[in-house]
């Protein structure tokens, strides 16, 4: 897409003017960008040379490209079907995807997603995944599970700053008036009917694919879910701030730009239990999602192959040839695979797999991703609180651009406020989302530093002589959007299908980015390739053709 100057400089100009002062303006903390470089995933946008002499080669019987969640499940999985040979190419230093983890001499922190919902009963192969890292205790198929209680969220796990005052939860509750209080009644009731529906499936699950979709489901997919709230009178304020916000947490997008089915389902799918905890608690620790991610990868031991960038995939008479760079010595290798599980996102796909369906490249190609940026603060002493509740994991700001931060030192057993690291999330939204990539390419760490403490000003408007150093993430494609539509397109079924030999494990292929969804099409993608390969069927429980 052609990128507009004018709507470009407009997009700029929409940021707090705070964020643009000198990065030599004394007693700003210092500030760095970590986490993955953008520079190494930009260089597949040049094509990769016709022919050149492989420093080495090598076969195996599936290459998985991408090391994220639904690499490295697709990965465990193949293990535990008795299909070792494998290996997972990753281009970044470190595998994770968007749940790697960092950290510095006062905590772990998250480089991406930090919780996990409890894992709902058809999200069973996750739940397996979890005994098998230890964070589950005895039966994974059972109703209330039992889970490590250094990963369960620790009380209080969420708070709401309104009107000078800080709330327990994030539904903004206190000072509602009736009316406003009668609209959430009636929103929570049209979720409830949704959520209690029998029938052979329920009306919405995770992973997505097993949900219902008949006709009324479908429609829901016509329109957003801004228009689905409007046309059941549901248009206050405050409900609408906490609708836009749950969207902008999950997708990236407010509700006017979401699918109203993907809307719905992200609070009528959630209905994980476990013994002893609240049916909302998260699963959470210091590095976020890491310790599932570096679980895994440990797992999978030297089969995880970082620095390795796939440039080309080309299909061969006995399966697949890949063209890799070795990023960080620069050698070319050529590796041989009887079958491919392609775990990166779709619009790599697109750049990469020759002889890729003309359908299917359009659709990878036309996937609306959102970009992040994620701010680092490490604080070495506590700033003063508002009135109310006392701090919570995750801290929101209400009419705030940004989500909030979450606390990463707050699963420890100490009460002490400081020192700690706040991680603070914001998705860029306001413009066409290739000027929003542009945008955080160009700017500094200090830019989105000042913003974060801008926007943290409500609550904390003493903050800054409490923060010794602002770390900042860019995630440029941190997560596909469900616009209207994403549910019944004919190309995702194609990739949620795939093709003899190539199967695809992205959450792409669900239409949007949660661990539960990257894992299921893990799981389904390294089923149908075992099968394949094994000659045997497979086992339809984990096979997701929607």
């Amino acid at each position: 897409m052609k990128v507009d100057r004018r709507r470009w400089l407009g997009a700029i100009g929409a940021l707090p003017l705070a964020a643009c002062m000198s990065s030599r303006e004394s007693g700003f903390p210092a500030t760095g960008w970590i986490g993955a470089d953008p520079t190494i995933g930009h260089r597949l946008r040049t094509a990769p040379p016709d022919s050149q002499e492989a420093a080495e080669r090598l076969a195996t019987d599936v290459l998985i490209v991408g090391g994220g969640i639904g690499g490295l499940s697709a990965g465990w999985w193949l293990e535990r079907a008795g299909l070792g040979d494998f290996l997972v190419a990753e281009i970044q230093p470190t595998a994770g995807g968007n749940a790697r983890g960092g950290g510095n001499e006062i905590s772990r922190f998250p480089l991406g997603a930090h919780y996990l919902p409890l894992p709902t009963r058809e999200s069973f192969t996750l739940r397996r995944l979890l005994a098998d890292l230890g964070a589950l205790k005895g039966d994974p198929d059972g109703l209330r599970p039992r889970y490590e209680e250094r990963l369960l969220c620790a009380a209080p796990q969420e708070r709401l700053l309104r009107h000078g005052h800080w709330q327990e939860g994030v539904i903004p509750d206190a000072g509602l008036s009736k009316s406003e209080r009668e609209e959430f009644s009636h929103f929570f009731a049209l979720v409830g009917g949704y959520r209690n529906r029998s029938g052979t499936r329920k009306a919405f699950a995770l992973p997505m694919a097993c949900s219902r979709l008949d006709d009324e489901m479908r429609h829901l997919d016509t329109k957003t879910f801004g228009d689905w709230l409007r046309e059941n009178g549901l248009t206050c304020a405050p409900l609408r701030w906490y609708v836009d916000y749950a969207c902008r947490d999950d997708f990236g997008t407010p509700a006017d730009a979401v699918s109203a089915w993907a809307g719905l389902h992200y609070f009528a799918s959630r209905d994980g239990m476990a013994e002893g905890a609240a049916n909302d608690v998260v699963l959470t620790a210091p590095e976020g999602n890491a310790w599932i991610t570096e679980g895994l990868a440990q797992r999978l031991g030297p089969r995880v192959r970082c620095g390795w960038m796939v440039r080309r995939l080309t299909r061969t008479r006995s399966g697949f040839e890949a063209s890799i760079d070795d990023v960080g010595s620069g050698r070319s290798i050529v590796c041989a695979a009887k079958a491919v599980i392609w775990a990166a996102p779709l619009f790599i796909a697109a750049r990469v797999i020759e002889q890729l369906p003309d359908l299917a490249r359009a659709h990878a190609t036309q996937i609306d991703y959102a970009p992040w940026v994620m701010a680092q603060l490490t604080l070495e002493s506590a700033p003063p609180e508002r009135p109310g509740a006392e701090r919570a994991w995750d801290n929101v700001v209400y009419g705030a651009r940004s989500l909030g931060y979450v606390v990463a030192t707050h699963q420890r057993l100490s009460a002490a406020q400081a020192p700690t690291v706040w991680t603070w999330y914001h998705a860029l939204t306001g413009a066409p989302s290739p000027i929003l990539r542009q945008q955080l390419l160009a700017s500094t760490p200090e830019y989105w530093a000042r913003f974060a403490i801008e926007e943290l000003a409500p609550a904390y408007p003493e903050l800054l002589p409490h923060v010794q150093r602002i770390d900042c993430i860019r995630h440029g494609h941190a997560m596909a959007r469900p616009r209207p539509g994403f549910l019944t397109a004919p190309a995702r079924h194609w990739f949620a299908q795939g093709v003899a030999g190539l199967q695809f494990a992205h959450a792409d292929v669900s239409g949007f980015s949660v661990c539960e969804e990257a894992h299921a099409r893990g799981v389904a993608a390294a089923e149908r390739i075992a099968a394949r390969l094994r000659g045997r069927m497979p086992d339809p429980s984990v096979i997701y053709s929607v």
